[in-house]
């Protein structure tokens, strides 16, 4: 069973302050750590977590306006080809459409983002929907000529996903977030003090740290906001074609 987020955080907020009030102290501030050294500690680790999160949100930033795009495509794209098909009395041909555009969907919902380029074989099957189409007169040659522009624009909004998804921190951004993550709260735990301002002190910025850790995850896999970018958009899409909407609450797997 899959731990809410919510869920995870008051697990997160309870173990902090119970390890804050069992956890005995170990040394005191005028040992090797002091208030000095967690200062310096804590200002490196914030500027970091900080940098990885706002790079982090912009690449979530830029998943969640090329999602829109490209699912609002794809309801384009069927729009068009109904106006197409009752020109040219294809009922096949939309059937078709319709058939390439519920694989396209159903093929990229359980993937994550990284692997979206495997979608590129649907995808050429949309594209090669144009290549089969005969069409006369002037109202069907503009309506064509709409469907080209936005299958290019889903092209490029597609190859945007692609790049945003691999786009995720490294192992060697990792290792330095949680060496100098942990480093921080073994400075804590060392110098907390018997006193119960320096439990809940210690406690708090513990939660603190580890909810930090949480939110950096969330955005790194894309579980943040999953369903309003991820899913609700291309559900729209299989609902405009008649398709059954793909049912599963999360699509995705998170380290």
């Amino acid at each position: 069973m899959k731990i809410k987020i919510k869920q995870l955080i008051f697990i997160v907020l309870i173990i902090s302050f119970l390890a804050a009030y069992f956890i005995p102290p170990i040394g005191d501030d005028t040992g090797p750590v002091n208030g000095n050294t967690i200062a310096f500690i804590g200002i490196l680790f914030g500027i970091i977590v900080g940098f990885f999160m706002a790079d982090l949100y912009a690449r979530y930033q830029g998943i969640r306006d090329n999602a829109g795009t490209d699912s609002s495509c794809l309801s384009t794209f069927y729009f068009f080809a109904t106006i197409l098909a009752k020109e040219t009395k294809n009922k096949k041909w939309l059937e078709r459409v319709e058939d390439r555009i519920n694989k396209y969907i159903r093929k990229f919902m359980p993937l994550p983002w990284e692997e979206y380029a495997k979608t590129e074989k649907e995808f050429a099957d949309l594209g090669k929907s144009l290549e089969e189409l005969k069409y006369e007169g002037n109202k069907a040659n503009e309506t064509y000529s709409n469907l080209l522009n936005v299958y290019n624009q889903h092209s490029e909004a597609r190859e945007n996903l692609v790049m945003f998804g691999k786009d995720k921190l490294s192992w060697g951004e990792w290792l330095v977030t949680i060496l100098l993550g942990g480093i921080l709260l073994a400075s804590l735990f060392y110098i907390k003090g018997p006193e119960m301002v320096s439990i809940v002190f210690t406690g708090a910025i513990t939660a603190a740290i580890l909810i930090l850790f949480i939110v950096l995850r969330d955005l790194n896999n894309l579980n943040f906001g999953e369903n309003a970018v991820s899913i609700g958009p291309y559900e729209r899409v299989l609902v405009a074609i008649g398709k059954p909407k793909y049912f599963k609450s999360k699509r995705r797997k998170f380290i």
